[in-house]
Protein backbone atom coordinates (compact mmCIF):
# COMPACT_ATOMS: atom_id res chain seq x y z
CA UNK A 1 0.00 0.00 0.00
CA UNK A 2 1.40 3.67 -1.01
CA UNK A 3 1.91 5.95 1.57
CA UNK A 4 0.09 9.16 1.52
CA UNK A 5 -3.71 10.49 1.26
CA UNK A 6 -5.64 8.26 -0.73
CA UNK A 7 -7.11 9.84 -3.97
CA UNK A 8 -10.47 8.35 -3.16
CA UNK A 9 -10.86 11.24 -0.85
CA UNK A 10 -11.45 13.30 -3.49
CA UNK A 11 -13.88 11.17 -5.33
CA UNK A 12 -16.88 13.23 -3.41
CA UNK A 13 -15.70 16.38 -4.61
CA UNK A 14 -15.82 14.83 -8.57
CA UNK A 15 -19.29 12.38 -7.74
CA UNK A 16 -20.67 15.79 -6.64
CA UNK A 17 -19.35 17.94 -9.75
CA UNK A 18 -20.70 14.98 -11.95
CA UNK A 19 -23.91 15.39 -10.34
CA UNK A 20 -23.83 19.44 -10.86
CA UNK A 21 -23.23 18.66 -15.14
CA UNK A 22 -26.03 16.34 -15.03
CA UNK A 23 -27.86 19.64 -14.33
CA UNK A 24 -26.94 21.60 -16.74
CA UNK A 25 -27.29 22.11 -20.21
CA UNK A 26 -25.62 19.43 -22.70
CA UNK A 27 -22.94 21.21 -24.55
CA UNK A 28 -19.72 20.26 -25.77
CA UNK A 29 -18.25 22.31 -23.13
CA UNK A 30 -20.35 20.31 -20.63
CA UNK A 31 -19.13 17.40 -21.90
CA UNK A 32 -15.60 17.86 -22.10
CA UNK A 33 -15.60 18.54 -18.47
CA UNK A 34 -18.00 15.02 -18.00
CA UNK A 35 -15.10 13.48 -19.92
CA UNK A 36 -12.13 14.89 -17.93
CA UNK A 37 -14.53 14.26 -14.56
CA UNK A 38 -14.75 11.04 -15.44
CA UNK A 39 -11.24 10.07 -16.17
CA UNK A 40 -9.61 11.63 -12.73
CA UNK A 41 -12.63 9.81 -11.11
CA UNK A 42 -10.92 6.68 -12.56
CA UNK A 43 -7.95 7.58 -11.58
CA UNK A 44 -8.82 8.48 -7.65
CA UNK A 45 -10.61 5.00 -7.37
CA UNK A 46 -7.61 2.97 -7.48
CA UNK A 47 -6.76 1.75 -4.13
CA UNK A 48 -3.20 2.31 -5.14
CA UNK A 49 -3.16 5.56 -5.76
CA UNK A 50 -2.32 8.78 -3.65
CA UNK A 51 -3.53 12.26 -3.66
CA UNK A 52 -0.29 12.81 -5.31
CA UNK A 53 -0.84 10.80 -8.13
CA UNK A 54 -3.72 11.89 -8.64
CA UNK A 55 -2.20 15.66 -8.90
CA UNK A 56 0.40 14.27 -11.77
CA UNK A 57 -2.34 13.35 -13.26
CA UNK A 58 -4.20 16.26 -13.52
CA UNK A 59 -1.09 18.47 -14.24
CA UNK A 60 0.21 16.07 -17.08
CA UNK A 61 -3.62 16.65 -18.86
CA UNK A 62 -3.31 19.89 -18.31
CA UNK A 63 0.28 20.53 -20.03
CA UNK A 64 -0.55 18.08 -22.31
CA UNK A 65 -0.37 19.92 -26.10
CA UNK A 66 -3.39 20.07 -27.54
CA UNK A 67 -4.17 21.54 -30.99
CA UNK A 68 -7.43 23.63 -30.69
CA UNK A 69 -9.87 24.18 -33.96
CA UNK A 70 -12.68 25.48 -34.44
CA UNK A 71 -14.73 22.28 -34.13
CA UNK A 72 -13.41 21.41 -30.97
CA UNK A 73 -12.42 24.51 -28.69
CA UNK A 74 -15.18 23.80 -26.79
CA UNK A 75 -14.77 20.39 -26.02
CA UNK A 76 -11.08 20.59 -24.91
CA UNK A 77 -11.46 24.03 -23.01
CA UNK A 78 -14.56 22.10 -21.20
CA UNK A 79 -11.72 19.19 -20.66
CA UNK A 80 -9.52 21.54 -19.11
CA UNK A 81 -11.94 22.96 -17.10
CA UNK A 82 -12.24 19.91 -15.77
CA UNK A 83 -9.40 18.79 -14.58
CA UNK A 84 -8.89 22.10 -13.31
CA UNK A 85 -11.37 22.05 -10.66
CA UNK A 86 -9.94 18.38 -10.20
CA UNK A 87 -6.56 20.13 -9.46
CA UNK A 88 -8.16 22.53 -7.09
CA UNK A 89 -9.73 19.93 -5.10
CA UNK A 90 -6.43 18.11 -4.78
CA UNK A 91 -4.50 21.10 -3.84
CA UNK A 92 -7.41 21.67 -1.26
CA UNK A 93 -7.11 18.13 0.26
CA UNK A 94 -3.31 18.59 0.28
CA UNK A 95 -3.13 22.03 2.44
CA UNK A 96 -5.95 20.31 4.85
CA UNK A 97 -3.44 17.20 5.54
CA UNK A 98 0.14 19.37 5.36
Amino acid sequence: MPSGQPAIEAIPFIRDRLADLERSPRDSVASGRRAALWRAQAVAARSDRTIEDLRRYCLEMLNRNRRLDEADSSYLGGYREGFQLVFGEVRRLESRSG
